[in-house]
């Protein structure tokens, strides 16, 4: 089999990029042709994928890495029939993780394509960008963003720094949004549009959701201070849904009005609102292990 990898020459730790080339030399002693479409940048590495996309040259593509590795790789293999097969081996791997895929596994490198999900997210001016697991904004999205311009630590601690560093900053949100025919207002500290359930390397925030299900599913943890939210974020579970200050709701299409708002998806930037997000069902093909 043609297996087109993609991956990151600096995500991850030494362990984990050396885990990597073993899994790959693997595939490969196993007689699997390996072409490498890794860049210097992200968005050389787009470019290259997209080329052998378009060119119909990708039988497989295995994206060795974490979510913001996925997140690239869905901006070109969304609505295409190249399967995507994973190697979990980033900061945060909280895609691979939703659908079962802890480590990595020959059989699913090679295993047939699972249709899933994926959301489509539309700006102002018309821009799609596609997200695999969860978009947040609030809080969490402003330690996702000062964690992206750490240095150290290295690994998940990186987040409880950044989180230690924006606490003094920590402000909710008065949101708008439309969720098919509904109107809500809510008073967010932190908001999660999933198409999956997990976010921030395991924090269970939108319990319910499922790669497959056809259905966005959106948290809000309502009218809480700066230790009600560290609460929350330290149980990692998104909140119970019977407490008074989590809001849950399901919709195929979600707006956010509001200007300025800023949203990150799969740990990457989505720019600012107002965004439309939309569930595209089976817009994405993902390998498995055959019945699993």
């Amino acid at each position: 089999m043609r297996v087109h990898v993609l991956r990151s020459p600096t995500g991850g730790g030494r362990r984990s990029r050396a885990a990597t080339t073993d899994f790959i030399a693997a595939l490969r002693t196993a007689g699997h042709d390996i072409i490498e479409v890794t860049g210097d940048t992200a968005e050389a590495s787009s470019d290259m994928l997209r080329q052998v996309v378009e060119a119909g040259d990708a039988e497989r593509v295995l994206v060795c890495g974490g979510d913001g590795l996925v997140h690239l790789a869905v901006q070109v293999l969304a609505q295409s029939d190249v399967p995507m097969a994973l190697c979990p081996s980033g900061t945060g791997n909280d895609f691979a993780a939703a659908l079962g895929i802890l480590t990595p596994d020959v059989r699913a490198v090679l295993g047939p394509p699972r249709p899933v999900d994926l959301m489509m997210v539309t700006n102002r001016a018309g821009s799609v960008s596609w997200v695999a697991s969860i978009a947040i904004a609030g809080f969490p999205a402003a330690i996702n963003k000062r964690a992206n311009r750490l240095r150290l630590p290295l690994g998940s601690q990186i987040y409880t720094v950044a989180a230690a560093l924006e606490l003094p900053r920590f402000r909710r949100l008065q949101l708008s949004l439309r969720l098919d025919r509904d109107q809500v207002q809510t008073d967010s500290a932190m908001l999660a549009i999933g198409n999956t359930s997990l976010f921030g390397g395991g924090m269970l925030a939108c319990p319910d959701a499922l790669p497959d299900d056809g259905l966005l599913h959106l948290t809000s943890i309502e009218d809480v201070g700066r230790l009600g939210i560290l609460r929350h974020l330290a149980a990692r579970s998104g909140g119970s849904a019977d407490r008074p200050e989590v809001l849950r709701r399901t919709a195929t299409r979600i707006d956010l009005h509001d200007d300025g708002v800023e949203m990150w998806g799969d740990g990457e930037p989505l720019g600012q609102t107002p965004l439309t997000f939309e569930v595209v069902p089976r817009a994405l093909q993902v390998t498995s292990v055959e019945g699993a």
